[in-house]
């Protein structure tokens, strides 16, 4: 390929053929790629060029000259400068057909699979004001990190945040931060927490899902979007009841969620994961839900769960994998190499990860019933999503 004689600061029409993972729309020159921001596929677009590598450029939007019937005017007025949201240009609708279309493409690039089962995706309650958690970041007027990720642009209000951490921020945006990083969170009741990490110990945030009430560490990791886990948590319910599994173990599972919220209709419930606040946390509930078929483990999944699933009879076992954005890693992907549950629910925001353990359990011998995308992030590029495997 002949890279074009692109200049930073030069503009050039472009047509805009598909927006990739990550929110960035692709045009062309002479087959040469060039990434754009806030487009639309099908988008004639004017654009500047910002930098040119050997086998991209990438550039900035600088007019839309034929705007696409899904272009909608975006909500928030920090959207542009600010790097959290990517689609707040494009309808609602269009966001999630978006999405799909994205995931299929990684599962057939990354997880070689020609016609992935990927289902429609699961849209949010809540397309705005659906966030229980923000991070501001100082020095000066709290705010976010802007697109190029080389300042800091305050903010009064965020309009995917749930209104009372948009109330709490009205306040703690008059006052100038430190060069720290400020946490605002609220819950199902809409009582607001703030502070700067770490979070204070013996702090605890009360969630309700699906009529159960948990306490949660005030810092530990939990959803952003409450409608949308606890509609993954149904399906990932329908999914275990469906596969006549008896024993569910439950890897890298934090606060126990998908255990406690499973586990009225599990034999009996195995959790692991690597923050001890966590496990304490988790076996606290399930004595508060009543629950007495379960153990937690803490410790890392790497070395629990071999010796876990070893306890059980693998026909019997539908193992939840919810791990971080890295995926799984080398020793769980051997474990299962060796011992086979009968059924695996990979639950992941990272799809590209997703696709790419997806592959490895496909050699193994899994076969990939279906992916079914949750969008637990709209207006922003990411979207979560489960996928069901069988032995």
């Amino acid at each position: 390929m002949t890279t074009p004689l692109l200049q930073p600061g030069q503009r050039i029409e472009l047509d805009i053929t598909t927006v990739a993972f990550g929110g960035d729309g692709i045009g062309r020159i002479d087959n040469f790629v060039v990434f754009v921001p806030f487009v639309i596929a099908g988008e004639r677009v004017e654009v500047e060029i910002v930098d040119v590598r050997k086998r991209f450029a990438t550039a900035d939007l600088v007019r839309v000259i034929t705007p696409s019937p899904h272009r909608v005017a975006p909500r928030c007025p920090y959207y542009a400068n600010c790097a959290g949201c990517q689609y707040q240009h494009v309808d609602y609708a269009h966001q999630l057909e978006m999405k799909r279309a994205q995931i299929c493409d990684v599962f057939q690039r990354i997880g070689k699979i020609k016609e992935p089962p990927i289902e429609p995706v699961v849209g949010s309650p809540r397309p705005y004001h659906y966030r229980n958690k923000l991070v501001v970041h100082g020095p000066g007027k709290p705010g976010f990190w802007t697109t190029r990720g080389r300042s800091i642009i305050g903010i009064e209000q965020c309009p995917i945040a749930r209104e009372p951490i948009n109330a709490k921020l009205a306040e703690v945006s008059q006052q100038p931060l430190e060069n720290v990083h400020l946490t605002l969170r609220t819950n199902t009741s809409g009582n607001v927490w703030t502070f700067i990490e770490p979070a204070p110990e013996n702090a605890f945030v009360e969630e309700t899902l699906l009529g159960k009430t948990l306490s949660v560490p005030l810092g530990s990791f939990f959803q952003v979007n409450a409608e949308v886990i606890a509609l993954a948590i149904e399906h990932a319910r329908s999914a275990f009841a469906a596969s006549g599994c008896k024993v569910l173990v439950d890897a890298y599972c934090g606060v126990g969620l998908f255990a406690l919220m499973l586990g009225d209709i599990a034999g009996h419930v195995y959790g692991m994961e690597i923050s001890e606040t966590s496990i304490a946390a988790a076996n606290a509930n399930a004595v508060r839900l009543g629950l007495t078929n379960y153990d937690f483990y803490p410790g890392s999944t790497d070395r629990l769960l071999f010796y876990t699933q070893r306890q059980c009879n693998l026909d019997d076992v539908c193992l939840i994998l919810d791990p971080p954005r890295s995926g799984c890693g080398k020793k769980v992907l051997k474990t299962l190499s060796q011992q086979k549950p009968r059924k695996i629910l990979y639950i992941s925001c990272a799809p590209a990860m997703l696709a790419r353990d997806v592959k490895e359990l496909i050699r193994h011998g899994y076969k990939l019933e279906r992916v079914t995308p949750f969008d637990m992030f709209p207006q922003t590029q990411h979207c979560e999503a489960i996928a069901e495997l069988t032995i």
